[in-house]
């Protein structure tokens, strides 16, 4: 029959900034207002469509979330970038999804009672890589000091339900 699988612990990476549903909306209403005041031409002319303007009740009502954590605070609410910096590392560096699953790995190992090193199969499930070489499952094996296998199932939106 083999032996049993069981899941003896699980850990957690919280990234660590947070923004506000109103720190958003700020910052999103800058952004669209530029955008609209760029394009007043073609909103005029009917070819665009005005952006509307957030307001942070709606955020909440629309998503249920009142506030998010993130890995880079400053990009995401900078009005003309909306998105993180994040920049590309070489590959002798942790990827950031190194960085972001060894604190997650060390709290599940440390629930289980395990050592790294008696980790001998590392399965990385993420919709979206940094980079493909080398894979993110042997970056986090090599992290830890972990033998056996690595293998990155990267799965779009089911990557974590092929993971398990």
């Amino acid at each position: 029959m083999g032996t049993p699988i069981v899941i003896t612990g699980t850990g957690l990476f919280t990234p660590p900034y947070s923004i506000s549903n109103a720190e958003l909306a700020a910052s999103l209403t800058i952004a669209a207002t530029a955008w609209n005041e760029a394009h007043a031409a073609e909103i005029a002319d009917g070819a665009l469509v005005a952006r509307t303007l957030p307001d942070e009740e709606f955020i909440e009502r629309a998503s249920g979330i009142r506030s998010r954590y993130v890995v880079d605070r400053d990009g995401v609410l900078d009005p003309t970038r909306l998105r993180p910096h994040l920049p590309t590392r070489a590959e002798d560096q942790h990827s950031l999804q190194v960085e972001m699953a060894l604190p997650a790995v060390q709290e599940a190992l440390a629930q289980a009672g395990r050592r790294p090193d008696e980790v001998d199969c590392v399965i990385v499930g993420c919709s979206n890589i940094q980079r493909a070489y080398p894979a993110v499952a042997i970056e986090l094996q090599a992290a830890l000091g972990a033998g056996g296998w690595g293998y990155d199932m990267n799965v779009a939106c089911s990557s974590a339900t092929f993971s398990m």
